[in-house]
């Protein structure tokens, strides 16, 4: 287990629309910061910066209202003289030049690709905070924790939502929201440690976003439901085993 010093006046802001990403990133900073708050839109972080001034922001490139890049450049405009402006990490799943480029020249402290792993949120703020960290390592597995439930609970909440969603999207051949779909299952499954299904979901995105051949979409799709249907009685399992746990 990793514990950080924290320095009670270092917030961190979280701005996501995928839930699961907020909740996986709040629960690697919580040995970090004991001021964390989340904000799903531009809108959101906007209003939670305008009396709130954190020193670190994570945001998500693709927000409901918002580009990151550009919620990066309003949230400068409108900061007090007076205080030092907060660093800002983008998180994203476009590792392209031309993204590092945007990133650069906006000063942007740190550009992580999704999906994220919590060794990177953990490695990576303290330094931006400037904290000075002390690890504890232990050899032995800890019980289950409530945050790994918590978070295996968003997960099955996804699929259960988005599986007859995505499968509509590909049955009317409508490719950008099932891409969508499978952007943020990639990233919930990397971060719930399903990594069968990790694997389909982008074999399945990349047979929609090419040549979007039958055949392979087919191919692709099969293997994807199958995958989908085992992490469903994983969690299913893990919910009850949990439950039933003295550690909970």
């Amino acid at each position: 287990m990793k514990t950080t010093s924290c320095d009670q006046d270092a917030g961190i802001l979280i701005i996501d629309d995928h839930a699961i990403s907020r909740h996986f990133a709040v629960e690697a900073l919580r040995s970090v910061s004991r001021e964390i708050r989340q904000a799903r839109t531009g809108y959101d972080a906007l209003a939670a910066t305008r009396h709130w001034f954190p020193a670190l922001i994570f945001t998500d490139i693709h927000l409901p209202d918002a580009c990151g890049l550009d919620l990066v450049q309003e949230i400068r405009s409108v900061w007090p003289q007076q205080r030092s402006l907060p660093h800002i990490v983008i998180i994203t799943g476009d590792g392209s030049s031309l993204m590092r480029q945007r990133a650069k020249q906006i000063n942007i402290a740190g550009l992580p690709l999704k999906p994220v792993r919590m060794d990177d949120l953990t490695t990576l703020a303290p330094r931006l905070l400037r904290l000075a960290s002390t690890v504890r390592e232990s050899s032995a597995p800890g019980p289950p924790t409530a945050t790994d439930h918590e978070l295996r609970k968003l997960f099955a909440r996804e699929l259960t939502t988005r599986l007859p969603m995505l499968d509509g999207n590909i049955t009317q051949l409508e490719w950008k929201p099932a891409r969508e779909i499978l952007h943020q299952l990639i990233a919930s499954s990397a971060m719930c440690g399903e990594q069968e299904l990790e694997l389909c979901c982008r074999l399945l995105y990349q047979a929609i976003g090419g040549n979007r051949d039958p055949k392979t979409i087919a191919q692709t799709y099969h293997p994807f439901l199958q995958a989908a249907y085992h992490a469903e009685m994983r969690l299913e399992s893990d919910a009850v085993r949990l439950t039933l746990s003295p550690w909970r």
